[in-house]
């Protein structure tokens, strides 16, 4: 039996909103812009709220039954896309929902229409260079302390 994979999203790397039915997500590490548009809005919101990616294959085909496959191969990829750019990453099988995504159905309102990553690196210059990406809980000018000192003191 092959086992489904979940996903999460850190929120310490990646920030995501839908705003008029568009998902825009930013990674704060790369400082790439991303965003979602055909279903891949309704695909995000689920993955975000701790579907896995069998359980969103399945809620795409019985919203579109015509072609089983040609609904599962572009969602299929959207996920490994979203992975490969590191806007999500494999969960804890106890992880059940993360980030903001309302985790809502698919509208299965009319055709299938396939989901669509854009990718922006017009602004990573200014994305990265922003003090917020500085600063931590205590907000900026405090400086953040590296992996390592916090490491550190968890010790």
């Amino acid at each position: 039996m092959t086992q489904t994979r979940r996903f999460s999203v850190d929120t310490r790397q990646v920030v995501h909103e839908t705003i008029d039915g568009e998902t825009i997500l930013i990674n704060l590490i790369s400082g790439y812009y991303y965003s979602l548009g055909g279903c891949g809005v309704e695909i995000w919101n689920l993955l975000a709220a701790g579907r896995s990616e069998d359980e969103v294959v399945s809620e795409f085909q019985s919203r579109y039954p015509a072609d089983r496959d040609a609904v599962a191969e572009p969602v299929l990829t959207l996920i490994d896309e979203l992975v490969q750019e590191e806007l999500l990453q494999l969960a804890a099988d106890e992880v059940h929902g993360n980030g903001n995504g309302n985790g809502s159905p698919p509208a299965g309102n009319g055709a299938f229409e396939p989901p669509v990553l854009r990718k922006f690196e017009d602004l990573q210059y200014f994305l990265l260079v922003d003090p917020i990406h500085q600063a931590g809980p205590a907000g900026w000018p405090y400086e953040r302390r590296s992996a390592a000192e916090e490491t550190e003191d968890a010790a």
